[in-house]
């Protein structure tokens, strides 16, 4: 924990401190959904908008219409008014050879105006409307899905990747190069069963979900850079890990000085992890349900935190399945 923040926790009671970060969080929680107001509210200004430009265009169509009919209707009544005037002379020689001429000169040319379309359909407006505002969301979605693959230098030898380095399994009868222990890879794991991620993270909030359908044991979460490549005294937060793990049937969070039992009605099939850097926490979520699982608050962190994973023996055939990173499709 923060110098700063163990002081002002001496400073006051639990329960005034607990109130004050009680506050924040609800204010963090209305700030978060007025953004989504504000977005919802801009989208719909700019459909409305779209149409209102479509109406006003249509309306200013149907004017320019009426205009060219109104002009038309008055040459045709200037010309029956003439040809009126003449008819009403005496019928005469001089009419009867100048009724051509007449005629001629009071023509008039009738221009049918183009057809318009009069229908105006709601698809062309509404149509799926929260679909495609739900895409127009995605560009404003915060923290960013972040896009992972595994890092095989940072692998244990036992582990195989998929071709995409998104799916991770454990193979006991790996054939292993012959290598020197003097001249091993120092960011290779050689005790634990474990990988890091391809991407860094310093700053900011990053979110990501790992497949964990069809496994008795794995563990994952967020590891410091610098985390021994060995054997550890303490494989939790004490030595920079902040994971969850399931064993014998239940999720457990590696807490110092032992385990947490992270209470779950059903086993997750997917795990979300979302890393706030800024705020020093890393939080685990059942990804299909979005329910928290468990947060940990990690302090200040001075080296680059990596996505960890580690897929598990095979528990004598029962855990063969891989461990996969999940991108979800928005």
């Amino acid at each position: 924990m923060k110098l700063m923040n163990v002081t002002r926790l001496r400073k006051m009671p639990l329960w005034t401190h607990w109130r004050s970060r009680f506050e924040e969080i609800e204010h963090e929680i209305r700030a978060e959904f007025q953004n989504l107001h504000r977005f919802l509210d801009e989208e719909e200004e700019t459909d409305l908008e779209r149409l209102r430009k479509e109406r006003d265009k249509r309306v200013k169509i149907l004017k320019e219409r009426e205009k060219k009919f109104a002009m038309q209707s008055r040459d045709l009544e200037k010309a029956i008014e003439t040809l009126n005037c003449k008819l009403r002379e005496d019928d005469s020689p001089k009419l009867l050879k100048e009724i051509k001429e007449l005629l001629k000169r009071c023509e008039v040319n009738f221009i049918r105006p183009p057809p318009i379309d009069s229908e105006i359909l709601s698809g062309q407006f509404v149509g799926p409307i929260q679909y495609r505002i739900w895409k127009h969301m995605k560009t404003s979605l915060y923290p960013n899905i972040s896009t992972l693959t595994f890092d095989p230098e940072m692998a244990h030898p036992h582990l195989t990747f998929s071709a995409e380095r998104t799916s991770v399994t454990f193979e006991e009868d790996k054939v292993q190069p012959n290598e020197n222990p003097d001249e091993r890879n120092p960011n290779r794991f050689h005790f634990y069963y474990c990988v890091m991620g391809s991407e860094a993270f310093t700053h900011g909030r990053h979110y990501w979900e790992v497949e964990v359908k069809g496994k008795t044991a794995w563990r994952v979460g967020v590891a410091r850079v610098d985390i021994p490549r060995g054997e550890m005294d303490s494989s939790s937060t004490l030595n920079g890990l902040w994971t969850l793990s399931l064993r014998n049937g239940s999720i457990m969070a590696c807490t110092h000085p032992k385990p947490t039992k992270v209470l779950s009605y059903t086993l997750p099939i997917r795990i979300g992890i979302f890393l706030d850097c800024d705020k020093e926490e890393v939080s685990f979520y059942n990804a299909v349900t979005m329910t928290p699982l468990f947060s940990f608050y990690m302090g200040t962190v001075l080296v680059p935190l990596y996505p960890y994973y580690n897929p598990c023996d095979t528990d004598e055939g029962k855990n063969c399945a891989p461990l996969s990173i999940f991108h979800p499709s928005l």
